[in-house]
């Protein structure tokens, strides 16, 4: 298959939460605009993730004109205004790398740390925030783990159905892009692609872990540890790794959006 073309973009506001799904997405040089633009931290600053809390995974934020609504199992939703986010900051780490960002409301703490069971605080990545995650040196990121954009392919997930759980979700490799009409595993031997006037890197491909054996939905682990189990059976990377997808770098921005071809330059 020659001609593969976008089928899915998708942003994550919070880090963790539930997915907003997009016809167009404007990619910047940290990512797609308001994606992981906010992280949960324990009161130490470490970064919080659905690997240790899966109810963050349904954790939904509305994109509306002026902020987000929060919404999330048993809760009446929540309004944070972005005007109402505090100009004082605090660092947060991610892995290994450290970031300052801008407080949010009490309120909204309160009603995180509430649902969550345990203090929490969200932050905001500012414009004035600025972190290089060490996974792609000189490229700066947001809240994401390591690089700005993750792509996946649906013939990669229907070769994944095919050798295990058939009804395995795309969402739960939690991608921004994903592309429909290449070859199945076809990601893995491309270096540089362009959509539109946008151009993109792949740097490396995804290494997974047991959150992928989370429903996305309800966040109950899978009691087979599928589709890890299968994935590591069927595909791995030159040195072992267990992978789904790849990670991306953008290096020519501009505006994305669905059904646009896929060209691969390299």
């Amino acid at each position: 298959m020659s001609h593969p073309v976008v089928s899915s973009l998708c942003i994550y506001p919070i880090k963790s939460g539930a997915p907003i799904e997009l016809p167009s997405a404007w990619a910047e040089s940290r990512g797609l605009a308001l994606d992981r633009r906010f992280v949960l931290c324990d009161p130490e600053g470490q970064f919080v993730t659905a690997r240790e809390e899966p109810r963050l995974l349904q954790l939904r934020g509305t994109l509306v004109h002026d902020g987000l609504i929060l919404s999330a199992p048993h809760k009446l939703p929540i309004y944070l205004h972005y005007d109402a986010i505090d100009s004082e900051r605090r660092q947060v780490q991610i892995w290994g790398d450290i970031v300052a960002g801008q407080r949010c409301p009490q309120s909204i703490d309160s009603w995180l740390s509430d649902y969550l069971g345990r203090p929490v605080h969200l932050i905001y990545n500012d414009p004035d925030s600025y972190r290089v995650a060490g996974r792609a040196a000189g490229h700066p990121v947001l809240f994401s783990d390591g690089y700005p954009l993750l792509l996946t392919s649906t013939a990669s997930l229907q070769a994944l159905r095919d050798a295990g759980p058939a009804t395995t979700e795309m969402r739960r490799f939690r991608p921004n892009l994903v592309v429909t009409g290449a070859d199945a595993w076809a990601e893995d031997h491309w270096k540089r692609i362009a959509i539109g006037a946008v151009e993109l890197e792949l740097v490396k491909p995804c290494e997974r872990c047991v959150l992928i054996t989370r429903d996305p939905l309800t966040g109950e682990k899978d009691p087979n540890t599928e589709p890890l189990r299968t994935l590591a059976r069927i595909h791995r990377d030159s040195r072992g790794r267990v992978c789904f997808g790849h990670n991306l770098l953008v290096t020519k921005p501009g505006l994305l959006e669905v059904g646009a071809e896929v060209r691969i330059l390299e």
